[in-house]
């Protein structure tokens, strides 16, 4: 479908009359995207699932990738003088390329498929490949599923879930690896899958931490929460089981028949580790509060005062620089970005957990 979604827009440009510059009219643009739609929803109804958050999250990667140039340009047009060189120093003063992010924005979808048991055991045997193709025939040829569809179909589950944007980030291999059957990579993989898939998150936050004071929170509730964000589906009992699933696999909290049980945590250092470094890519000094109040305590559960802990052992193995508490004013400062501190975190998987 990507592939005809291409086809379709450049001719689309190359029949339609431009604006001047060479650029195709937007209404050319929208026709073919409204077109595709329709073509979409005259399929069968299992089939438009799949399709429509294939379109919807190529739409996404595109509106970022749109919104970062434009930055960039927006960002070199205001510091000129670093397009042509500063004088003081020669005219070899360039403008560098702002880092890409990591994670785009995730969008609200079904979730019925959670594959939390696959990953865990599929993962670890990534590390080494170099292209999402490779990775693609590995996970069809090895998930037990008997049919090659089933196996198709799931493999890109995993991909677009852990690998959004078909970009083989090498460091979540290198980790899992590592940390295969260890309780660091489920919690990694749990992170993962929150910023994969926006009805988790949206649970984790809004629901199930703020229910720590009940211990808990009932798996009625759960779909009742779901059927609220996802009204249209019909399948908010399988995506409220996959919720309680993912939670109860990746060792976040515990379900039974009844509800999904849970409570503040302590973790993994290694998985602590790549977290923060996930949540903290490159360099620079970071408020306590600032981890507080994100994923690492509100989706992992990671008990705060458990979290200082682990942030002085960092510093003490070489992770980071420096972490202080003086006056009220709490921050740690990282000294790596994710790529290198990647060695670090992995020999941390045989230190304390």
């Amino acid at each position: 479908m990507k592939k005809r979604l291409g086809s379709s827009l450049h001719e689309s440009a190359v029949s339609t009359a431009d604006n001047g510059w060479g650029s195709p009219a937007f209404e050319s643009i929208e026709s073919e995207i409204r077109r595709l739609w329709e073509r979409i929803t005259e399929v069968e109804p299992e089939h438009q699932i799949v399709l429509k958050r294939r379109f919807a999250d190529a739409i996404v990667r595109l509106t970022r990738r749109v919104d970062s140039d434009l930055d960039n340009l927006s960002r070199r047009s205001s510091m000129g003088s670093l397009l042509f060189g500063d004088p003081k120093d020669g005219g070899k003063t360039f403008p560098t390329r702002q880092p890409v992010p990591r994670f785009d924005e995730s969008v609200l979808r079904v979730y019925t498929k959670d594959l939390a048991t696959h990953a865990l055991r599929h993962l670890p045997q990534t590390v080494g490949f170099r292209t999402v193709d490779e990775l693609r025939s590995h996970l069809v040829e090895s998930l037990r599923f008997n049919s090659i569809a089933t196996r198709r179909r799931n493999a890109n589950y995993l991909i677009n879930r852990y690998f959004p944007g078909e970009t083989l980030n090498a460091d979540l291999p290198r980790f899992a690896a590592a940390a295969a059957k260890t309780p660091a990579l489920g919690e990694a993989l749990f992170y993962l899958t929150c910023r994969a898939e926006r009805i988790v998150a949206l649970a984790a936050e809004q629901m199930i931490f703020p229910s720590l004071a009940q211990g808990g929170v009932t798996r009625p509730a759960i779909r009742a929460f779901v059927q609220s964000h996802l009204p249209r589906s019909r399948s908010a009992d399988e995506v409220g089981s996959a919720i309680v699933n993912t939670y109860n696999v990746f060792g976040i909290g515990e379900a039974t028949k009844s509800r999904l049980n849970v409570s503040l945590r302590e973790g993994c250092l290694a998985s602590f580790a790549y977290v923060l470094h996930l949540e903290f890519p490159e360099p620079g000094m970071q408020a306590f509060e600032k981890m507080f109040e994100g994923p690492m305590h509100r989706w992992l559960l990671w008990d705060q005062q458990w979290m200082i802990r682990q942030l002085y052992g960092l510093r003490e193995s070489g992770l980071l620089s420096k972490v202080s508490e003086i006056d009220g004013l709490r921050q740690f400062t990282t000294k790596y970005t994710l790529t290198d501190a990647m060695p670090h975190i992995v020999a941390l998987v045989q230190g304390p957990v």
